[in-house]
């Protein structure tokens, strides 16, 4: 994992998504067996660090980020893979290059039994060339392999011996997309540390208290959100909306390279900061004073999770099929029902009119609705608190999810 510096443990989803999960794994699997996770050196960081049971083992990306701001290069990678269409840059074999060169080499030496990579699929074929004997998992928390260009990424799928999606949705399109490497396309959820994130016993949520987790970002929802909230607010003048986040907007050529979503393209003038921010603004400021508390950065954990605490209501209306969003997980774990959209991998994680609430995605109206139906019937909210506890405690433990790789890895060797 080139893209991120890891720094563990890492306790809340609104780290980057790939981070908290391979470091809630590796720690698991780290209980029965040796467990080495590469990742990018950050400033101060040792080359080699032990926690939990895992190895981390840091490898410098200076050079590879000083290669993607040389324009020459950058128009090298881009057609490297395919000259008659150009790839995206995040899509290139020479994208980190040097981080993967390094991290095999050293794997090479340590000859191990599985190598498990994240998302940057042309490291697969890189893998197998130096590592014929290792079993290789390619772990999905995103469309890329529905995004990019299958003739491209069909002989990288086949070097893996395993392809993960997040969620049934992931897996799905990439079996459908590659029908004949479908059988070795399987699904693990994300996850959730239920002792992080258990309600403590006597705490109550507000009555009236909204809250949303995640990127402050046009993907996300956030304006559908707050021109739901003015219906919502202008029947209980009462209500509070917390958006807790941080402020980043990226491009929406990197977020979907080829997107052809009409929700996502509706707003693609929103995929600048400036602009969504600006958007972002003028709403909240066409909303009763002190309705609306945000929080982009600053927060602790502790309070973080008493947030969750205080909410009768998590919303999170993403506009984009949203894969798999760590901050569900989070929610249903601290027992509060769930107003969302039918995107994504959502309607696995949130059970509709059971643990809460789906509607369409864009449609502040429908949001507002849903938010309106629970806030006047708190049996409804209550019963939808206590099915959300019981899918994060059943289905969604990092725990259960951990056991679900093992078994999935052990069948690689039958």
């Amino acid at each position: 994992m080139p893209l991120n510096v890891i720094r563990p443990p890492i306790f809340s989803g609104l780290a980057a998504a790939v981070d908290l999960v391979t470091d809630e794994l590796a720690r698991r699997v780290a209980r029965s067996h040796d467990v080495i996770a590469y990742c990018a050196r950050g400033d101060g960081q040792p080359s080699v660090e032990q926690s939990e049971g895992v190895e981390y083992r840091r490898v410098s990306t200076w050079l590879d980020h000083q290669l993607l701001h040389r324009q020459k290069f950058t128009r090298l990678m881009s057609f490297i893979d395919g000259p008659a269409a150009p790839q995206p840059l995040n899509n290139s074999t020479l994208w980190f290059r040097n981080f993967i060169s390094r991290v095999v080499s050293d794997l090479a030496r340590r000859r191990p039994d599985i190598v498990h990579v994240m998302n940057i699929s042309q490291f697969v074929p890189i893998i197998r060339t130096r590592l014929p004997y290792a079993r290789i998992v390619l772990h999905m928390q995103c469309q890329w392999l529905e995004d990019f260009d299958a003739a491209v990424l069909e002989p990288r799928i086949r070097a893996a011996d395993l392809v993960l999606g997040c969620s049934d949705f992931i897996t799905s399109g990439v079996r459908r997309r590659f029908p004949s490497l479908a059988q070795r396309c399987k699904h693990i959820y994300n996850g959730v540390d239920l002792a992080r994130f258990a309600r403590p016993g006597g705490v109550r949520p507000k009555p009236k208290q909204l809250l949303y987790v995640g990127r402050i970002a046009p993907e996300k929802g956030v304006h559908v959100l707050l021109d739901a909230f003015r219906v919502v607010v202008a029947q209980h003048p009462d209500a509070h909306l917390e958006l807790i986040g941080p402020k980043l907007v990226l491009p929406l050529e990197v977020l979907f390279p080829g997107c052809d979503d009409p929700h996502v393209l509706k707003i693609k003038s929103y995929f600048r900061p400036e602009t969504f921010h600006e958007i972002l603004r003028a709403k909240v400021s066409d909303l009763p004073s002190g309705s609306v508390s945000s929080f982009s950065s600053g927060l602790e954990f502790s309070e973080l999770v008493s947030r969750y605490h205080s909410a009768s209501i998590f919303a999170f209306p993403p506009i984009c099929n949203d894969a798999s969003p760590l901050t569900a997980y989070e929610a249903s774990a601290c027992g509060l029902p769930i107003v969302s959209t039918w995107s994504g991998g959502i309607p696995e994680i949130v059970a509709h009119e059971r643990s809460g609430l789906l509607v369409e995605r864009s449609d502040p109206q429908a949001v507002a609705g849903a938010i309106l139906q629970l806030l006047s019937n708190p049996d409804q909210r209550e019963a939808m608190a206590r099915e959300a506890f019981e899918r994060a405690s059943t289905i969604f433990s990092w725990d259960r999810i951990a056991e679900d790789l093992l078994a999935k890895y052990e069948a690689l060797f039958v």
